[in-house]
């Protein structure tokens, strides 16, 4: 490794402020075309200056009121999801309780509702695996739509991988 030059310093500066070659002095322009120091200094220098700025007007930053009225958004966001989850999931098991009511005073008062009950039931008792296999279908559909729909939201397929697109 080469020792530092006593005007390293000189030439970073002038490489950084964008004086070099042109801006600095003829006796600094003169020593860095013979020390290797500082010749690699100012060739580093000034290549970091030159990506500096090329990327400066890419990485525009937002004010700071823009940011914090984003964030108020998207909390404020994050908030109403967390409060419907509970409310919808009240509002499902009502509705269940509903139906499942309605249809037992429908059953418990409707003669011919009966009577297609005891036929169905003599039906089911006949074909067993099938009725076996038509239960877990319909109790099993609702699950893999929710699951679907869930995934849909998060962005997700199976494995964890984002669609493509």
């Amino acid at each position: 490794m080469a020792a530092a030059c006593e005007f390293e310093a000189e030439v970073l500066a002038a490489a950084m402020e964008s004086r070099w070659p042109e801006g600095a002095e003829p006796q600094l322009r003169e020593h860095v075309s013979t020390c290797g120091v500082c010749s690699e200094a100012a060739l580093v220098a000034c290549t970091i200056g030159g990506d500096r700025d090329t990327l400066r007007p890419a990485g525009a930053i937002p004010d700071s009121g823009r940011v914090w009225y984003l964030a108020q958004l998207r909390a404020r966001r994050e908030a109403i999801a967390a409060a419907d989850r509970p409310i919808t999931i009240v509002q499902t098991m009502a509705l269940a309780c509903a139906t499942g009511l309605l249809g037992a005073c429908f059953g418990a008062t409707s003669g011919w509702f009966q009577a297609t009950v005891e036929r169905l039931t003599a039906l089911v008792a006949s074909h067993a695996l099938l009725a076996a296999g038509t239960v877990v279908l319909v109790l099993l559909l609702p699950v893999a739509i929710y699951v679907a729909i869930q995934q849909e939201g998060t962005g997700t397929i199976s494995g964890g991988r984002r669609p493509a697109g």
